[in-house]
């Protein structure tokens, strides 16, 4: 009995060896096919690189666009224009009190004594502002709410400050804002449809040059048949063909993406130069790069898989 375990062990090992190995042999041999026929390889690969490239760049566009308004959200600011009547002392016992709450990150104590200053220096009514006989400008509190408070938390804190004795008015100018997230989640939308459809596009054209391969191969498929070949073991290198296209399609709408995002850094950097801007531009990430290739390898072996269940069932020897 142990005489026949040690026996039935290496035939399964054998087994699986022989399997991976004609999965290797396929994978080098899908390549090769594809190596030999480059006409149709170019125009196949070039066709999906432009097609994946489309959503890739759409994604990189929001990706700076969420960046920006980043740095736009945590700009903003709550002004707090006080009684005209309080004193600078209560101000700015006031001020410490709204730091000490909860989604704000700082706060900014301007006098009336700075607010007029600053008012006469940038309206151009310097002298008519002399002639009063007093300021009549409030205190000011501006708070930065904390970067990490959304819309909601910041009106939230608008609506709390505003209660406050001693607080006339409190502004925050978040229209704009609610105006951008508002197109970007249409724009995300968007992206994420037509992310879909030019995926589809790509199951498409794999599956349609997949087909083209099979019919080719009609005859040899035939004779493999009849010496007793499995589907399976005819599909194989189709699948993998399907696969290196995908790859190789990825790989091609990343370049593309690159080099747009090169044309673009030149003139940007020249546009920071005339306002003294610092405006980046965000490219692929090592990550963004990894799920752009496997997103397009697996849309390459399920257009072929698509392709090859539907057209090898029906290619019998007669």
């Amino acid at each position: 009995m142990a005489n026949n375990i040690r026996r039935h062990k290496p035939a399964t090992l054998n087994k699986m060896a022989a399997y991976f190995l004609h999965h290797m042999q396929s994978l080098v041999f899908s390549l090769g096919k594809i190596y030999h026929s480059p006409t149709t390889t170019i125009m196949t690969v070039a066709v999906i690189g432009i097609t994946l490239s489309l959503p890739g760049g759409f994604y990189l566009f929001l990706k700076n666009i969420d960046a920006m308004s980043g740095d736009f959200r945590s700009s903003s600011q709550i002004s707090l224009y006080l009684d005209i009547e309080m004193d600078e002392k209560k101000a700015r016992a006031m001020e410490r009190q709204v730091a000490d709450m909860a989604d704000v990150a700082d706060t900014r104590f301007v006098s009336k004594g700075e607010s007029l200053e600053a008012f006469k220096q940038t309206s151009g009514f310097g002298k008519s502002i002399d002639t009063l006989s007093s300021n009549p400008l409030p205190h000011t509190i501006i708070v930065e709410p904390s970067s990490s408070a959304d819309t909601f938390a910041v009106k939230n804190l608008l609506n709390l400050l505003q209660t406050l004795p001693g607080v006339e008015i409190a502004k925050l100018d978040t229209e704009w804002l609610e105006r951008l997230y508002t197109i970007l989640e249409i724009a995300r939308r968007s992206v994420a449809i037509i992310t879909i459809l030019f995926g589809f596009a790509v199951l498409l054209i794999i599956g349609n040059t997949i087909r083209l391969d099979i019919q080719n191969r009609y005859q040899e498929i035939i004779v493999t048949k009849l010496i007793g070949a499995t589907n399976a073991f005819i599909r194989r290198p189709f699948l993998y063909g399907g696969l290196w296209y995908g790859l190789l399609g990825g790989v091609i709408s990343w370049f593309i993406v690159e080099i747009g995002y090169l044309a673009i850094s030149g003139p940007l950097n020249r546009l920071n130069l005339l306002y003294q801007a610092d405006l980046v531009l965000i490219t692929f990430s090592f990550q963004d790069f990894i799920i752009l290739i496997s997103s397009s390898t697996l849309l390459g072996l399920t257009g072929s898989w698509i392709a090859v269940a539907r057209h090898l069932n029906q290619i019998e020897p007669t």
